[in-house]
């Protein structure tokens, strides 16, 4: 565990938080030295996460997300295999394959709780998009809480891990979608519409989209449309009634005199008025949902209170689609 709660400088402090982004981004285990999972061994990740569903149950509010989480523990075992990008070979495991660079899946409870306490009551049935998927693992819990789940996501490297991985599981259903939503027409119509949740986690952060400051376009999130336009796509997916969400975790913003972290600054990359002139009902916007998100994170085993009340931080917007009414 790195001490920060010992940290004296700027610069030491800006270190931990780079650190700690790269710990949510890469799916830092949980386990101790001791019982550290070996990934190269199917079902051991899989245990993993369901420890954590059970260790998360405290927190979660809605039954339905508890229910959710619980289904880590069902997720196949996945033995270790090779894939080849760019001349190069990467072995892929239990771990990269269920959580990737990404972080565990079970960090989507918290985002799952928030969209019941906006109304969404329960996911069986229902269709669900998630923006910037990453890792499968929350879609296929998803799936096998019986959604229709749609994953859209531009990284080169997804098609190779999951050729086969679209298709029916458990009560629902899983469609992987690889490119620019909404830019490009095909992806537009793998993607469909009538989601009664879409939903983003880590990707549309302001950082990403609008940087306050000069960045290097390798570290942005290109949308390949305007603001306006990306509005409009995410409100005429969605049901009368559906939500949008987005749910961003970020280590602590640089200060002034220190490189900029595009991925530290979550707020929404939109403004509420931008949200509104796409005819899309704001409910909640730019929310400090930073204690939720270390509590879930304490209870993750991501760090200590201490530790975590210094370096991570955490934003939610909500907007929903209204309910059409009939004219008379």
């Amino acid at each position: 565990m790195f001490p920060i709660n010992r940290v004296r400088s700027a610069g030491e402090r800006l270190l931990l938080s780079l650190i700690l982004a790269f710990l949510i981004s890469s799916g830092a285990s949980s386990a101790t030295a001791q019982d550290e999972p070996d990934p190269a061994q199917p079902g051991s990740i899989v245990k993993q996460m369901a420890g954590e569903a059970e260790r998360l149950q405290p927190q979660i509010e809605s039954e339905w997300v508890r229910e959710w989480a619980k289904t880590a523990g069902q997720l196949a075992p996945v033995e270790p295999f090779e894939v080849t990008l760019d001349e190069r070979v990467r072995r892929i495991d239990e771990e990269f394959f269920y959580v990737g660079r990404f972080g565990t899946p079970l960090a989507y409870a918290r985002a799952l709780d928030i969209a019941a306490a906006h109304g969404l009551e329960g996911i069986a049935g229902k269709r669900v998009l998630d923006f910037g998927y990453g890792a499968i693992g929350q879609l296929r819990m998803m799936a096998l809480s019986g959604a229709d789940t749609v994953g859209v996501d531009v990284a080169p490297l997804l098609p190779l891990i999951y050729p086969d991985a679209s298709g029916p599981l458990g009560g629902g259903l899983v469609q992987l979608v690889n490119g620019q939503f909404p830019a490009s027409a095909a992806v537009n119509e793998q993607v469909g519409g009538e989601f009664d949740l879409i939903l983003s986690k880590n990707t549309l952060k302001r950082g990403y989209i609008h940087p306050a400051r000069e960045t290097p376009p390798e570290r942005l999130i290109q949308l390949g449309v305007d603001d306006a336009t990306f509005l409009s796509a995410i409100r005429d997916r969605l049901k009368p009634g559906g939500l949008f969400l987005i749910y961003n975790l970020c280590p602590a913003k640089a200060p002034e005199d220190q490189p900029y972290i595009p991925w530290a600054d979550g707020e929404s990359p939109f403004t509420r008025e931008q949200f509104e002139a796409a005819g899309l009902e704001v409910l909640a916007f730019d929310v400090d949902e930073s204690a939720q998100a270390r509590a879930m994170a304490n209870l993750l085993g991501w760090g200590s209170d201490d530790e975590l009340e210094k370096s991570l931080f955490a934003w939610l917007t909500v907007a929903r689609r209204p309910v059409d009414r009939p004219s008379r």
